[in-house]
C-alpha cells in the first residue's frame, strides 16, 4: 500500500500524465450488421388492403400514402414462419398469393421485403363441417302422440303379420311374438287410458285424473284412500298428494297437448257447422232486430283472418256462413241500413270491411 501511494504521488506531482481526453462519438451508435446478415432469409411484410392493386383506386377516393418504415429493427422470425410467408401461405394476419414476387419499399430494414396486398380469402364452411355437425348433434325428440294410439297401431301391425305366418320364417315368427308381448306391456304401463268420447283417465291409488277431449285435466281425490292425517291436512288447505299430482301432470304434458291439438283440428274442420249452431242460438235467444244485427256482426267479426292455414280456412268458411245467414234472414226492411254499416265498421276488429250485401 505504501509503494502504491508513493507511485500515485509521483505521477501527480511530476505532471507527466494528467488526463486522457475522450474521442468525440456520435449520439447514436449503429452497430455493424452481423457477418451472416446477407445470408439471413428475408422477412415478408404483408400490407393489409382490400384492393387488388395499391396504385389503382377509385376516382372518388384519395390514394393511400405509402406506410413509413419503422426504425425499430425487425425481429427475426422462426425459419418455419419465414418460409410460410415467403411461399405465399395464408396466415392469421393476412393473405398472400403463391408465386407473387416480393418487392422492396423505401425505408425498409435490410433483409425485409414487402408483398403487394391481396384480397383476403372468402370465409366459408369446409365441405365436411355440416356432416360432422349433424353427426354429433342431439337427435330431435319424438313427436308427442295420443296416449296408446301409437302402441295400438304397432300392435295391430304385428298381429296382422302373425296371421300370415306361413309366408315368413320361424325365426321371424318368434320375434313377432316377443314384439306383441312387449307392446302389450307398454300399453298396460300407459298412465292415460281411453275413457270414451275422446277423453282419457288415469287411475292412481289416492286420486284420479280425467282429461277432456280438449286436453284439460281434472284431479279428484279418492275419499276412501284418505286417512286421518290426510283429512287434517286438507282441512288446513294443504294437499297431501300435491307432489304426486304435479309429477303426473309433468309426465303427461306432451300427451295432453297432443290431445288438445287433435281436438282443435276437429273443431276447425267443423267451423261452418258450429257457426250455424251459433246463428240458430242467437235467433232463439232474442227477437229484437237490432240485437240480432249486432249479434251477427260480432259472429262475423270474431272469425280468424290470420294464423295457420287451417285456422284461416276455417275462419273464412265460418264467415261465409254468417254472410249467407244475413242475406237469407235480413232482407227488405230488416236489412242493414247504410248508417248501421258505417257504425259497425267503425268498431270492427277485422281488416276486411263488413259489407254483407256486396
Amino acid at each position: 500500500m505504501a509503494s502504491h501511494a508513493l507511485a500515485l504521488g509521483w505521477v501527480v506531482c511530476s505532471g507527466a500524465v494528467l488526463a486522457v481526453p475522450l474521442r468525440d462519438r456520435p449520439a447514436a451508435a449503429i452497430a455493424p450488421p452481423p457477418a451472416d446478415a446477407a445470408a439471413a432469409e428475408p422477412l415478408s411484410v404483408v400490407l393489409l388492403d382490400l384492393r387488388e392493386d395499391p396504385v389503382a383506386y377509385d376516382a372518388t377516393t384519395a390514394p393511400i400514402p405509402p406506410r413509413a418504415a419503422s426504425s425499430t429493427p425487425a425481429r427475426r422470425r422462426p425459419p418455419a414462419a419465414s418460409a410460410a410467408i415467403a411461399t405465399g401461405a395464408t396466415g392469421a394476419t393476412g393473405a398472400t398469393t403463391a408465386g407473387e414476387p416480393a418487392r422492396a419499399e423505401p425505408g425498409d430494414s435490410p433483409g425485409t421485403t414487402t408483398r403487394a396486398p391481396a384480397r383476403p380469402p372468402t370465409a366459408g364452411l369446409s365441405p365436411g363441417f355440416i356432416e360432422r355437425f349433424l353427426d354429433s348433434s342431439k337427435p330431435l325428440a319424438p313427436t308427442p302422440d295420443i296416449p296408446g294410439e301409437r302402441i295400438a297401431e304397432a300392435l295391430a301391425d304385428a298381429r296382422r303379420q302373425l296371421r300370415h305366418a306361413e309366408h315368413i320364417g320361424s325365426s321371424q315368427v318368434g320375434a313377432l311374438r316377443q314384439r306383441v308381448v312387449a307392446l302389450n306391456e307398454q300399453r298396460a304401463a300407459e298412465e292415460l287410458t281411453p275413457a270414451g268420447g275422446g277423453t282419457y283417465k288415469a287411475d292412481k291409488s289416492t286420486f284420479t285424473a280425467k282429461v277432456d277431449d280438449d286436453g284439460r285435466v281434472h284431479l279428484e281425490d279418492k275419499s276412501a284412500a284418505l286417512d286421518t292425517q290426510d283429512r287434517m291436512m286438507l282441512g288446513r288447505g294443504v294437499d297431501p298428494y300435491a307432489h304426486n299430482k304435479l309429477a303426473l301432470l309433468d309426465r303427461t304434458r306432451d300427451q295432453r297437448a297432443a290431445i288438445g291439438e287433435r281436438h282443435q283440428r276437429v273443431q276447425l274442420a267443423r267451423s261452418a257447422e258450429l257457426m250455424q249452431r251459433n246463428v240458430d242460438r242467437l235467433w232463439a235467444m232474442t227477437r229484437d232486430l237490432a240485437a240480432r244485427k249486432r249479434g251477427l256482426f260480432e259472429l262475423w267479426d270474431d272469425c280468424a283472418e290470420t294464423g295457420s292455414d287451417e285456422l284461416v280456412t276455417s275462419g273464412a268458411a265460418a264467415r261465409e256462413l254468417v254472410l249467407g245467414a244475413i242475406r237469407a234472414r235480413l232482407r227488405g226492411g230488416d236489412a242493414y241500413t247504410p248508417a248501421e254499416l258505417v257504425e259497425l265498421n267503425a268498431r270492427r276488429k277485422s281488416k276486411t270491411a263488413f259489407a254483407p250485401y256486396e
